[in-house]
């Protein structure tokens, strides 16, 4: 029996557009969900969000919120801001000891045999952990956007190159260390369990909020949309999401466009408290936009 998988990603803690793909999930009779992490961050309803993907038996995976939660924010302090600070301590506020926990156990990375074909499930296929400066998605994006390959940087993971800089950045600043927590924990518990991506035939990421689609010369990389996330391309009130269908030999990734309530959600976005504008323009608001 083939198996029946959905993939989602980036909710940040976006409640209308998670509850519309999870209905039409349901409604497929979709038995298997994947999310590539960043539940929470920013959004308006990280409690809920939490508690509405383990009734649905969702399978998470950290993202870079998630380990601001695990982590704290000294691992990050190189680009975290008085903003940011104050939207993961905001966060933090909203969330129990149980979803803590909960997210305390988010695996790094997961791997499928899907039709005879090795998938690497992560974040990013840069570990978000220890690898946010050169390699990070921003490098990733602005490669695209000038039209060139992004992904030769994903070969750095796991490459003796990267092993030298955790083992010498432990060293250098001690185990004690807050900074270095995130290197201890790549180094602890490694992405794709220290393989490279070019072990695998695709690697599925989220991360980037938008849909791009890269063939290395032995990997694709399927970068997915982020679930609530404003696109040009389609109407604003689509939340988004992918099927994952098993073939004889391969796989097929299909992307799911749903309707949902947006209206609700930007009444909550601008109603919620949260000290963290940029959602507002991840969402598509107008700058200034009051309801």
């Amino acid at each position: 029996m083939k198996r029946k998988i959905a993939i989602i990603t980036d909710v940040h803690a976006l409640l209308e557009p998670l509850e519309a793909v999870l209905d039409d999930m349901e409604r497929r009779g979709i038995t298997e969900i994947y999310s590539l992490g960043d539940n929470i961050g920013m959004g308006p309803n990280p409690s809920e969000v939490l508690d509405l993907l383990e009734e649905h038996g969702v399978i998470s995976i950290a993202g870079n919120a998630e380990e601001y939660v695990t982590l704290g924010q000294e691992p990050f302090a190189s680009y975290f801001s008085t903003v940011k600070e104050q939207s993961r301590l905001w966060t933090l506020s909203k969330l129990n000891e149980h979803q803590k926990g909960v997210i305390s156990l988010y695996p790094h990375s997961i791997e499928l045999l899907i039709g005879g074909k090795k998938l690497g499930l992560v974040h990013f296929a840069n570990d978000v952990r220890c690898d946010f400066g050169i390699r990070s998605t921003w490098g990733y994006q602005s490669a695209i956007q000038r039209g060139l390959e992004g992904y030769p940087q994903f070969s750095y993971t796991n490459s003796p190159e990267q092993l030298a800089e955790i083992e010498y950045m432990i060293k250098r600043y001690g185990v004690d260390s807050p900074f270095v927590k995130g290197y201890l924990s790549a180094k602890n518990d490694p992405l794709l369990t220290r393989k490279r991506v070019e072990f695998f035939d695709a690697i599925i990421q989220g991360h980037v909020h938008f849909k791009i689609y890269e063939k290395g010369p032995t990997t694709e990389f399927y970068t997915l949309r982020a679930v609530g996330m404003g696109h040009k391309e389609e109407p604003i009130d689509t939340a988004s999401y992918c099927i994952l269908e098993e073939k004889r030999k391969g796989f097929r990734l299909e992307e799911v466009l749903v309707r949902y309530d947006r209206e609700k959600m930007v009444y909550q976005v601008l109603n919620s408290g949260s000290p963290d504008d940029r959602i507002r323009s991840f969402i598509s608001l107008p700058r200034g936009y009051q309801k």
